[in-house]
């Protein structure tokens, strides 16, 4: 069965200035809106996945290019990113479609953080496969999206990865638990990282 979002997307944020985007979205996380809302370009995305960060109680499960640099290490994300990595009872899964950025400083410090914790398994970097990759491209009409899901009820889900345009939602169990379901299938067909070469 495909993987189908109510399209109820709020789009009129996304020409917004930035603050004023931060604003909608914490507004809609301190309601508990099960609004859908659109994200784009580096800079929206930075934010949200900062507010989605600092709203995660438990864990984040994500597939990716390959953690890239150049969204993560934006002042936002990656601020909230340390936060949520030097809380110990937090975890944090990462399946990457390539592993080409393996030594560089986001996920690096993944592996850092990893051996902090004595390899406990609350923090995980693995590969997908081929097979992984057609089961996302089969929920997806032949694309390969990137997504992450936080607790039970977030998400933000990349349709245009190339120019970071997403939408997501707060509150909203019932596509969080498909998407979870998809890392979950996909998780089986993806192979563990123990780190960069040295």
């Amino acid at each position: 069965m495909k993987y189908v979002v109510s399209l109820h997307i709020n789009l009129c944020y996304m020409c917004k200035p930035l603050d004023e985007y931060r604003s909608y979205l914490e507004n809609l996380v301190e309601n508990k809106s099960s609004v859908t809302f659109s994200n784009g370009g580096r800079d929206y995305a930075s934010i949200l996945m900062s507010i989605l960060l600092d709203h995660t109680k438990q864990s984040v499960c994500m597939f990716c290019e390959g953690f890239k640099p150049d969204l993560i290490e934006e002042h936002d994300y990656w601020e909230s990113l340390e936060r949520y990595l030097s809380d110990q009872n937090k975890k944090l899964h990462v399946i990457v479609n390539t592993n080409d950025y393996i030594n560089q400083r986001p996920l690096k410090r993944l592996f850092e953080v990893q051996q902090e914790r004595s390899n406990d398994g609350s923090i995980n970097v693995f590969l997908i496969n081929e097979e992984g990759r057609e089961i996302i491209k089969q929920q997806f009409n032949g694309a390969l999206n990137n997504f992450a899901v936080f607790d039970e009820n977030m998400y933000r889900l990349e349709y245009l990865p190339s120019e970071y345009k997403a939408f997501g939602s707060f509150n909203n169990t019932e596509d969080t638990k498909l998407l979870r379901n998809l890392f979950d299938r996909v998780l089986e067909k993806s192979q563990l990282i123990d780190g960069p070469s040295v």
